[in-house]
């Protein structure tokens, strides 16, 4: 009997062992983790590949990154992604350019086991549950952060006055909910009137071109909520152009370096920081923490902070 517990002792400690090394090997593993994102000529997107980059240094994962040549290019990143799924990486973690348009193809890639992380921009839930795709989300809110730029703007108006907005691609989710976020507050104030809201598809030169005729028709406008800084780059050179400089306010949303410029030159009132660099190391450790037996929640939150003349001159010091 006693010959028996010995053998039976042994083979626990050596079926521990086994276990023990399995997942040893899997938390060392170097996984192949790829890393999409819409056009890497925004700095936006730098930021949120460098934030991605060195919590790959830090985990010991292969990051493979590509981009679109423009945020509008949602078959190119369909293309992307496809050649992911041939490589054979371990997880995709992408901000796509279309909420609906790049589920069928993520679909596809959790079908033929690669896991897939969703950060930036939210996928359509109804595309996402008709489909069966499952996917956690990393990101921030973007209807808050919408609303709190809407709300300074109002502010620095004095809550009286014609308003414009100029938002994303129509039916991208962080587009829509950074619309919905700045009516929400333009909405609940009696005294402003939005006299405009048109997509300029986050780009500079097509911001230009609209915010350039909006102010013709519309020669009162006091305010503008621009969905991205790119977009409200466009609209001050446009304002800039017809004689009103200093006289329209404006906030925007994703705190480029050219946009603190025109902040502390007092052209711009305030844009959103929310984080890219933390989307990406946050969905790129969430990848890794999937792919080594770990749970991973629904919804990963990135922070919102509002910057503005005040926050940049007390980083300068």
């Amino acid at each position: 009997m006693k010959r028996r517990r010995i053998l039976k002792d042994l083979s626990l400690t050596a079926g521990a062992a086994v276990l023990t090394q399995r997942i040893g090997f899997a938390q060392n593993r170097s996984y192949k983790i790829a890393l999409v994102m819409k056009a890497l000529s925004n700095p936006f997107f730098h930021t949120m590949q460098v934030g991605a980059e060195e919590e790959a240094k830090k985990l010991g994962i292969d990051l493979r990154v590509q981009g679109t040549n423009k945020e509008t290019d949602v078959t190119q990143q369909i293309n992307i992604v496809q050649n992911f799924i041939t490589q054979k990486v371990d997880a995709i973690v992408i901000a796509p350019a279309s909420s609906s348009g790049l589920v069928p193809i993520l679909f596809q890639a959790q079908q033929r086991g690669v896991y897939v992380v969703n950060i930036d921009n939210p996928l359509d839930e109804a595309t996402v549950k008709q489909i069966g795709l499952q996917c956690p989300f990393v990101g921030s809110d973007n209807a808050m952060g919408a609303s709190l730029a809407a709300h300074d703007l109002v502010a620095a108006m004095g809550g009286i006055g014609e308003v414009a907005i100029l938002e994303g691609i129509p039916g991208v989710i962080n587009a829509e909910l950074r619309k919905q976020g700045a009516r929400r507050i333009f909405d609940a104030e009696p005294k402003i009137q939005v006299v405009a809201s048109q997509t300029a598809e986050w780009e500079t030169e097509t911001a230009y071109r609209i915010f350039t005729n909006i102010l013709t028709a519309h020669p009162n406008i006091r305010g503008l909520f621009a969905a991205n800084d790119n977009m409200a780059l466009g609209a001050l050179r446009a304002i800039e152009a017809a004689g009103k400089g200093g006289r329209i306010v404006i906030t925007s949303y994703d705190n480029l370096t050219a946009v603190q410029e025109a902040i502390l030159d007092g052209k711009i009132i305030s844009t959103i920081e929310q984080h890219p660099e933390l989307m990406g190391a946050y969905g790129v450790r969430a990848a890794k923490d999937h792919l080594d037996g770990k749970d991973i929640p629904p919804k990963i939150d990135t922070p919102l902070d509002v910057i503005d003349y005040r926050y940049l001159s007390l980083q300068k010091k």
